[in-house]
């Protein structure tokens, strides 16, 4: 094969990957928006659904682990991959078919739910770069086909769905339908990827590789990643509850969400060159602040518009966040554990989601949404800040301090 064949050759498997992308987040769109407005409207309070929610949070913070182990354990990604996809299309169903009277019985629904859907993505973008690393190329551009597959599937909900104000659970009938429909295609699509981590040599696992976790600079980082879930998980529970509270019509909520995919797709997309100019560290403090700008404008009660608007900054709040995080952590992993070292980093965001899900449904339950808003809006502001600090007193030059111990 000569080097335009080759090169050909790289670049249909980064479409490949892309594409998978597209398929995973078109699911998870679905359930990601739709889901706490299901199950409000199936009768769950705001404290039980905080606790519903903290479930995938507390899930997540082995669930993605396991998978991550098993995956690295096994030298492939393909097969976990598979079992996942099909699995959570298999589990699913059960949450429609929910009588509506035993909470405890919901709840143990979602926790088989989330330990199979919890490490999908972790898992992908460990697999993802496993390709780069072989073939090169752009991990933002092949990912932004992922946050583009979020915003088509939201935008196909906007017709799907009825655009009546008042709606029942029984019209998200198209989201079930949707959900399982993509994950069983992204499921067997992923039998059609190459894995390159079967290839070759498998190196033995020395688990002590690990410590480099327990250096400085990686210190701060999983830090702010755990502060980052714990301060943005009420609005992933709770903001589609905001907007059905606005008396935003079921079709119109996933316009919202669209709006703030759509930029996030665009910073995804250039994170590369965003990357090279300003450092994942910067990435992630840019995230962070305007996380808390954005919760005190949702605080405030604005307008839909205002809203709206505001929705342009989840290109910061998640897409330089998220690209600046697996970055690091992709760093100063050592390779043979990269699996393991995403699903930890989805691991610590659980944890901060257990804590910031029930803290948010307490909050909302005696007080409001708005009121909620508000103080984590605060929190936001005041955690960054110190989070500021920490990384200007040990910096990004940190990185490849750490990556150096971890080598000798």
């Amino acid at each position: 094969m000569n080097k335009k064949q080759k090169n050909i050759k790289d670049n249909c498997d980064g479409w490949r990957f892309a594409l998978f992308y597209f398929l995973s987040f078109a699911a998870v769109s679905l359930y990601g928006t739709y889901g706490s407005l299901y199950f409000r409207r199936r009768g769950v309070s705001d404290v039980q659904l905080g606790l519903l929610f903290s479930i995938p949070a507390w899930i997540g913070i082995f669930a993605p682990m396991v998978w991550g182990i098993i995956s690295d354990t096994l030298h492939q990604r393909k097969l976990p991959s598979l079992i996942m996809h099909i699995m959570t299309a298999a589990v699913f169903p059960l949450f429609w078919y929910w009588d509506g009277g035993n909470f405890w019985l919901l709840c143990l629904w979602m926790g088989i739910f989330t330990f199979v859907f919890s490490a999908s993505i972790p898992v992908t973008d460990a697999w993802v770069l496993d390709h780069l690393s072989h073939r090169g190329g752009d991990y933002g551009k092949i990912r932004s086909w992922g946050s583009f597959g979020f915003a088509m599937s939201l935008l196909a909900s906007i017709f799907l769905l009825k655009k009546a104000k008042m709606s029942t659970a029984q019209d998200l009938l198209p989201v079930f339908l949707g959900f399982c429909s993509l994950r069983i295609i992204s499921g067997l699509y992923a039998l059609s990827l190459p894995d390159y981590h079967t290839r070759g040599k498998r190196p033995k696992l020395d688990w002590k590789d690990l410590e480099v976790y327990l250096h400085p600079f990686p210190l701060i980082f999983f830090l702010a990643v755990f502060m980052s879930r714990f301060l943005f998980s009420p609005y992933y529970t709770f903001f589609t509850i905001y907007l059905d509270e606005m008396g935003i019509p079921d079709n119109f909520k996933g316009l919202f969400w669209v709006v703030a995919v759509g930029f996030e797709t665009g910073l995804i997309a250039i994170s590369g060159s965003l990357l090279k100019r300003f450092g994942p560290v910067k990435l992630l403090l840019a995230g962070l602040w305007a996380m808390a700008f954005r919760m005190f404008i949702f605080s405030v009660n604005p307008g839909w518009h205002i809203i709206l608007t505001t929705q342009c900054l989840h290109a910061l709040t998640f897409g330089a966040f998220h690209v600046g995080s697996i970055q690091i952590i992709n760093k100063i992993t050592p390779q043979q554990f990269r699996a393991s070292g995403q699903t930890f980093n989805g691991a610590l965001q659980g944890i901060g989601s257990v804590i910031g899900g029930i803290l948010g449904g307490a909050i909302s339950e005696k007080y409001s949404l708005t009121e909620m808003f508000r103080i984590f809006a605060i929190l936001a502001a005041a955690v960054t800040a110190i989070i500021n600090l920490l990384f200007y007193i040990w910096g990004e030059k940190s990185i490849s301090q750490t990556i150096n111990k971890s080598k000798n």
